[in-house]
């Protein structure tokens, strides 16, 4: 009797650790599965089709063909549905099994496009996994009084990788803005974890601890815009050299065959060798000679919105979401939106003269620039020429540098004085000597 009450108990543990370990696998499948209907594509570092989701149809728009194939760009990072298609809420709670079904039914046409293990977890999210976002986020919002703790968690959990203010990862938008921005997607990846990354996922908290984790990160600053608009400029000048990334072996599909550069590969991948220096692309500057394109600027999106012109940098023509990463995008944009100079103002376009005070500009140049470039403008290696005779051949390249800096070098850039200050500077480099 006594070793049948052991068994019994022993069974009993057993059997409690057993529903342990389901309860774990559940909880994994559906963590994984968050991060597959965000993007399974990432997760699993499998491709999707290369033609755009049929279901998507007319209603596509400006989405990239591979973005159409993610669950969360049909139905929402809030669960209840974009571009007029109908959310997953309405599956919550039903049976995985019923779900896997419809992911690969006619409409959505993922049986042999994504595995069958994976389909089950996508399942076990849509049956197990969906949070009440609003609510959740308004109930972070009520509950400040554990901010103190939220911190904690994200000094702890989070920073180590984020930074303490949310700013380290350049593969990423300041968390700060994220958060702010797109909360429902913020919270989601906050809960499920990263796809295709090492974010813990931080289900095991609660939702209302992740709801309290997002308020927190809504108060994380933003990006400087000034620095972000100089690094920006020194990305439109050579992000090769900026960011110290491989060269691309081939040239710039957009960079035309027949044009003078087009054999030099790591040329034609810079923004300036089709814009120019002016910004005017094929009205400016670069409409003759041998760095005409016949493409046209960037004057014209001087004041869009940065998200329109990192979609732009993103497209098919340009194509530069393969090479830079997402603050890098958003750092060119910023530049391409608010750190444009009317050349003209400020340079003569015959004459190739700065419109500044040489001796005014002669005095900030010995206390800012002499202690590299000597002040004769001499003492620089980078540079094949004298820095005065690069001044007067090339009067526009100069002034981008002075405001901007020059990419991978210490060069500061002077963006934060003012406007006819610098223009006084380059008008006194101009009148350096010609030669070493």
């Amino acid at each position: 009797m006594r070793h049948q009450l052991v068994l019994v108990a022993v069974a009993a543990l057993l059997g409690s650790a057993s529903a342990g370990f389901v309860a774990a696998a559940e909880e994994a499948s559906i963590v994984r599965g968050g991060r597959l209907y965000d993007n399974w594509s990432n997760e699993t570092k499998e491709k999707p089709p290369n033609e755009a989701h049929p279901a998507l149809g007319a209603r596509r728009g400006g989405v990239a063909a591979a973005d159409s194939w993610r669950c969360s760009e049909c139905h929402g990072a809030d669960y209840k549905g974009n571009h007029g298609i109908v959310g997953i809420r309405g599956r919550q709670g039903a049976a995985p099994a019923a779900i896997m079904a419809i992911l690969k039914d006619a409409t959505h046409r993922y049986d042999g496009v994504i595995r069958e293990r994976d389909l089950a977890d996508i399942a076990s999210f849509v049956s197990s996994g969906q949070l009440d976002m609003q609510a959740a986020i308004e109930s972070g919002r009520r509950s400040r009084s554990g901010a103190a703790s939220s911190e904690k968690i994200y000094g702890t959990i989070c920073a180590s990788c984020h930074g303490l203010d949310g700013r380290r990862l350049r593969a990423l938008p300041p968390l700060g803005d994220v958060a702010r921005q797109r909360p429902y997607a913020a919270l989601h990846v906050i809960i499920n974890g990263h796809a295709g990354g090492e974010m813990p996922a931080l289900r095991a908290l609660g939702p209302d601890a992740g709801a309290r984790i997002l308020v927190f990160l809504q108060t994380l600053p933003t990006v400087n815009l000034a620095v972000s608009i100089a690094h920006g400029g020194r990305l439109y000048d050579d992000w090769q050299v900026e960011e110290g990334v491989r060269q691309p072996a081939l040239p710039h599909p957009a960079y035309p065959p027949s044009a003078y550069f087009a054999n030099d590969a790591q040329l034609t991948w810079r923004c300036k060798s089709c814009h120019g220096w002016d910004y005017q692309g094929n009205q400016g500057g670069y409409a003759s000679g041998r760095n005409a394109t016949g493409i046209k600027g960037i004057r014209a999106v001087a004041g869009a919105e940065p998200a329109r012109i990192v979609a732009i940098l993103r497209n098919p023509t340009h194509q530069y979401g393969a090479v830079l990463k997402e603050r890098d995008l958003l750092d060119l944009a910023n530049f391409v939106s608010a750190g444009q100079v009317d050349m003209d103002a400020f340079i003569d376009r015959q004459s190739r003269r700065a419109r500044g005070d040489a001796a005014r500009g002669g005095a900030y140049y010995r206390t800012i620039c002499a202690v590299c470039h000597g002040t004769d403008g001499l003492f620089i290696s980078t540079l094949p020429i004298s820095l005065g005779r690069a001044a007067r051949t090339n009067p526009w390249e100069s002034l981008h540098r002075i405001l901007n800096g020059h990419p991978d070098e210490k060069m500061p850039a002077l963006r934060e004085l003012d406007p006819q200050l610098v223009i006084d500077i380059l008008a006194h480099v101009q009148s350096l000597p010609e030669s070493r």
